[in-house]
């Protein structure tokens, strides 16, 4: 692709993982894949670690253009609430089948409340993968020891009713803030895939890991519409493919981060353990009868066709 009379456009793209993680790596490794493929025509400059700032100023200002890109986790229920139901509770048993979803008609939903506020998500999201829960006082065994327990959350209406649900005490602090948080005390617990757990070193501030699987995530990449409209239409392809070749690298890395996750957390000095989830679902009846009244049922039925199991 030749591109050289033009001057080159340089973006940003924000994201809090760290510089070390596969996701980091994967999304460097695609801007410099773009910036080969476009000969130097589009730059774009990975910023890891919240180095642009905490996730919701991130998130603020690629809704406003002062970013042009931003990889967004779980912050996008309140603009496009659709993006939350990958998060119920034990609805997927496997990345497979979210990815599924997400790929197809679900995704299709939820990239179009973006683009109605001003968001282009690109259609393959990439891996967090399925939430455990550490803590420092106690190992969750069945859900009756959620009681009173302090509990960083990734954020949402679900995540917080969810924990409401189970009598623990939600709370939250951006990404970039939650090792110091634990280490400080001011939660007991937190929720997040066995990666997380790993590259932020958990296992200094927590001592007992109970797997639970009880929800997944994912990271969606995002630009802001009027700046990913602005590149010239040879520059949007190139970038639409990397997207989707290294989110699908990603996904897998992830996987296998995750899968290793136990055995070297218990390594690490973590206590392990298997939760009762069945006692914890028997909890939830209400809960999914009030989030199901919440979607139209036609964005429902998208995500029961791909679901492993609800309510």
């Amino acid at each position: 692709m030749k591109t050289s009379a033009r001057e080159p456009i340089r973006y940003k793209l924000g994201l809090n993982q760290p510089t070390s993680s596969p996701t980091a790596l994967r999304l460097a490794e695609m801007a410099e894949a773009i910036g080969r493929e476009t000969d130097g025509g589009f730059i774009l400059e990975v910023h890891p670690e919240s180095r642009l700032g905490p996730d919701p100023q991130m998130f603020a200002d690629v809704q406003s253009g002062a970013l042009e890109f931003y990889l967004s986790g779980a912050t996008l229920g309140g603009v496009a609430p659709a993006s939350a139901l990958p998060l119920l509770p034990f609805a997927f048993n496997s990345s497979k089948s979210v990815f599924a979803a997400l790929d197809g008609g679900l995704g299709a939903v939820i990239r179009g409340e973006l683009a109605r506020v001003g968001l282009h998500a690109f259609r393959h999201s990439l891996q967090n993968g399925f939430h455990h829960i550490t803590t420092s006082v106690r190992p969750i065994q069945t859900a009756a020891d959620f009681d009173r327990l302090k509990i960083r959350s990734p954020g949402g209406a679900i995540a917080a009713d969810f924990f409401q649900t189970l009598r623990a005490e939600a709370g939250m602090v951006p990404f970039s803030g939650m090792y110091d948080a634990l280490k400080a005390k001011k939660f007991d617990g937190q929720s997040d895939p066995l990666g997380v757990v790993q590259s932020l070193k958990l296992h200094e501030v927590q001592t007992y890991l109970s797997l639970t699987s009880h929800w997944w995530s994912g990271f969606t990449l995002l630009a802001h519409a009027a700046a990913w409209n602005a590149l010239p239409a040879d520059i949007k392809w190139v970038v639409e493919r990397n997207a989707e070749a290294y989110a699908k690298r990603q996904r897998a890395d992830i996987e296998q981060v995750n899968a290793a996750g136990e055995a070297v957390l218990a390594a690490r000095g973590m206590i392990v353990n298997r939760a009762d989830t069945a006692s914890i679902r028997a909890r939830l009846g209400d809960f999914y009868a009030r989030w199901k009244a919440k979607f139209p049922p036609a964005t429902w039925r998208l995500l029961e066709a791909h679901a492993d199991g609800l309510g």
